[in-house]
């Protein structure tokens, strides 16, 4: 479906950032630098629809509780005070929640590690009703365009899940064998239930589609509160609007530590959790230090990092787009017109909160190119100063197939294909420039350190959730000595110490991963 440029802001555009989010290499169809034929939606006027949950009856995928496992250090569930948060819900508008575990030692009181989970995203009607049915293909939703088949459900729209989870990847705790520095701090796993890579502030937004399976008009309303559930999941921890948690697993009875009393907090997201850390660091990193019991009057101990897992693509400012690929078209050819539209169709029907200082950046430095505000990977690249640390596989399945599928090219290398050679190297290439950030960033100025990056040559997505990934993975460095792993060069970077960029030479077989799952 060609269009003229006119009609570019009638289009949903999925982003490299925040696409994943599922576990494994194989790419979920809605994954990467995509065009759909979503339309964006004009401001409020008049009455809502019926919320998708009423007015679609194909939703697909997990919606009970569960027991879950019950284990005594499982991280346990807590609902989100929606009475002192109303914005805190979800796509469905069931309330926001979480999964939580208190410290371990005196010594971790006040230090934390707050996870954003991912699992896809979606932004206009007809991606939307795909993603609530679980639109895998033409067999489950035979009226829905192929271009919004999905692997993803309304599993990743609602709150529900298990009452505990075990504590896996960064999160494991108590395995002497699988050494892990942070293993023992306050832990929080937010869960993703907005599709707007946690940048979304608009209640009801009002949607039309074709019924993915009968193939009749329906009329909807969608939440896309990601930042707002956000905001509320750290007021909660803060104690600021309502009482902080208390955790009960195994006969315990410990509420959680006041996180204003923190000393060190790690905001870690992976996937479309990466993409939302990526929007929100720094905005957090000054709440937090605005409102924290020791910064008063002066000197701020508080430490924020951010850990970014599963969501760095290349510049795509720097690459063509080829006539035959997806997003040509469906009419952008160029990435200011990819880019243009994406900011239009996010910020119209999502109500887009991203990083206010590249907006203001671009506002007073190169009026008119605020839309590359909405590319997370022109943000990362230079907008985000407090410190992060970058988890990519060279060869993610699921980000790479975005830039093969949407028809980028390289202008040395070529069209990016589908076994991710062409994304590997430019990615290499460009992960392996992270340190030298300071120096090239439109606000490299306002940056205290320079980036960390664990770039092994793998192929799975989502990884810092998985035991195998977090400490099976390693890269044996071009000039030899001993392997390393994510902690390895993560733990580098946090002390200052040099060897905290370690990336596989895409050309070497200096990588151990785990099967392609």
């Amino acid at each position: 479906m060609k269009q003229a440029m006119a009609c570019l802001a009638a289009l949903v555009l999925a982003t490299a950032q925040g696409c994943g989010g599922g576990g494994g290499n194989t790419p979920p169809r809605d994954a990467g630098r995509t065009v759909t034929a979503d339309a964006a939606v004009a401001p409020d006027a008049g009455p809502a629809p019926p919320n998708l949950s009423v007015a679609l009856d194909c939703g697909r995928g997990a919606v009970g509780t569960g027991a879950g496992p019950d284990r005594a250090d499982s991280l346990q569930r807590a609902v989100i005070d929606t009475g002192a948060f109303p914005d805190a819900i979800c796509n469905d508008g069931s309330p926001a929640a979480i999964y939580f575990r208190p410290f371990r030692g005196e010594a971790n009181r006040n230090r934390w590690l707050i996870n954003l989970r991912g699992g896809g995203a979606c932004s206009g009607g007809q991606s939307c009703a795909a993603r609530w049915c679980g639109c895998a293909g033409a067999s489950v939703c035979p009226a829905t365009p192929a271009d919004t088949h999905t692997n993803f459900d309304r599993g990743n729209m609602v709150s529900a899940g298990a009452a505990t989870q075990n504590g896996t990847g960064i999160f494991l705790r108590g395995d002497p064998a699988r050494p892990n520095p942070i293993e023992d701090y306050n832990e929080v796993r937010v869960v993703y239930c907005s599709s707007d890579r946690w940048t979304g502030t608009r209640r009801a937004a009002p949607m039309t589609a074709t019924h993915p399976v009968t193939g009749a008009p329906v009329s909807y309303s969608i939440h896309f509160l990601g930042a707002r559930i956000l905001e509320a999941v750290l007021s909660t921890l803060r104690h600021d609007g309502a009482r902080g948690p208390t955790y009960t697993q195994g006969g315990a009875n410990t509420p959680m530590p006041d996180l204003d009393e923190a000393t060190e907090v790690i905001l870690a997201g992976d996937s479309a959790g990466g993409g939302g850390v990526i929007f929100n660091l720094d905005r957090v990193a000054a709440t937090l230090r605005a409102r924290n019991a020791a910064c008063a009057g002066g000197a701020c101990p508080l430490v924020v990092r951010g850990l970014i897992d599963a969501t760095v693509g290349p510049d795509s400012s720097r690459l063509t787009l080829s006539p035959t690929g997806r997003i040509a078209m469906n009419g952008a050819t160029t990435y200011t017109a990819w880019a243009e539209a994406t900011a239009r169709v996010q910020q119209q029907n999502q109500g887009f909160r991203g990083d206010e200082s590249c907006v203001a950046w671009h506002a007073a430095n190169m009026p008119g190119t605020e839309h590359v505000c909405s590319d997370g990977d022109h943000v990362i690249r230079h907008h985000v100063t407090t410190p992060f640390f970058v988890r990519m596989a060279l060869r993610d399945g699921l980000i790479s197939s975005g830039y093969y599928e949407g028809g980028w090219v390289d202008p040395t290398l070529g069209p990016f294909d589908r076994e991710a050679t062409v994304f590997a190297r430019v990615l290499h290439g460009e992960l392996s420039a992270f340190p030298m950030m300071r120096a090239t960033a439109e606000e490299g100025a306002m940056m205290t350190q320079a980036p960390g990056v664990f770039a092994p040559l793998c192929t799975n997505h989502d990884t810092i959730n998985e035991d195998s990934e977090v400490y099976g993975v390693t890269i044996t460095p071009n000039g030899g000595g001993a392997a390393r792993r994510l902690f390895d060069v993560f733990e580098a970077w946090r002390a200052g110490t040099p060897n905290a960029a370690v990336l596989s030479n895409p050309a070497m077989n200096a990588t151990v991963c785990p099967p392609a799952s």
